[in-house]
């Protein structure tokens, strides 16, 4: 690998989407946009990477994990969103590596973190296990469901196993770990499945993170920083706030940032 690449995002329409991402990504055609996926290395929704000067395709993440990042891994192991909604989000659960590995035979669960890009986003985050198995039994979530409201960039960590859920009129950039694994605890009415046995089984006490503003936040999955003017040594992924393009740093070469965005980073 001997340049800096660009990932071609994928977009997908949701219940909640919002017609912004429509309009923002010129995509008309579509009914409302929920995610952009930004970079992904997930099967049948596999962004294509193409050379940021040559115009070259690249291809999948998948077929270059190792070009990429500098080894083996089981897949790629960063998924970036871009999210946009309407209305509330289902109140969900996702698994562990563990529980992932075990019971769907995945290689990761699903941690992930929000960095959020505009000003009073709800959102509800529960990891007291007695009270969210209570809720989800009953299917009442009144007693427990308490929104907070966060700010643009603020960022939320959400460790695999803790309820949550985001509301209306919300944008943030989500970074989490490769896995499309997502139980539905409760879904405000709409006729989709929701997974309550599966559900139960994935709950965890984890302390989730509130961070106000950070300029860098580090995890064991995923490092997050922002950057301005600054060179970039890969493998990281670079997302501009202007305009959400979404560069790809692979191992052992340099790029200059020059706009105001997130790195995201092993």
């Amino acid at each position: 690998m001997n340049e800096v690449l660009i990932s071609s995002p994928i977009f997908v329409e949701k219940v909640w989407g919002d017609k912004k991402l429509n309009e923002l990504f010129k995509k008309n055609g579509m009914d409302k946009i929920g995610e952009v996926w930004l970079f992904s290395g997930v099967e049948k929704y596999e962004t294509e990477l193409i050379g940021l000067k040559s115009g070259k395709s690249y291809g999948r993440p998948s077929k270059m994990i190792k070009e990429l990042l500098g080894k083996d891994f089981p897949r790629i192991p960063l998924l970036l969103k871009l999210i946009s909604t309407t209305q509330w989000l289902s109140i969900q659960v996702h698994p562990d590596d563990k529980f992932a590995n075990e019971i769907e035979n995945e290689p990761w669960g699903k941690t992930e973190a929000w960095y959020f890009l505009n000003e009073k986003n709800e959102i509800f985050i529960s990891n007291d296990i007695k009270k969210n198995i209570k809720a989800i039994e009953e299917q009442k979530w009144e007693e427990i469901f308490k929104p907070t409201i966060l700010n643009k960039n603020d960022l939320l960590f959400i460790p695999a196993g803790v309820v949550h859920t985001l509301g209306p009129n919300s944008m943030l950039l989500e970074i989490q770990q490769t896995s499309d694994l997502t139980y539905r605890l409760y879904d405000w009415g709409r006729p989709r499945e929701v997974h309550i046995e599966k559900g139960k089984k994935f709950l965890k006490d984890s302390p989730f993170v509130i961070a106000n503003s950070p300029e860098e936040f580090k995890t064991q999955y995923f490092n997050i920083k922002k950057v301005k003017n600054e060179i970039i040594k890969g493998f990281g992924i670079f997302v501009s706030f202007k305009d959400f393009k979404t560069i790809v740093i692979p191992k052992g070469l340099d790029y200059k940032v020059e706009e105001f965005g997130l790195l995201f980073f092993l």
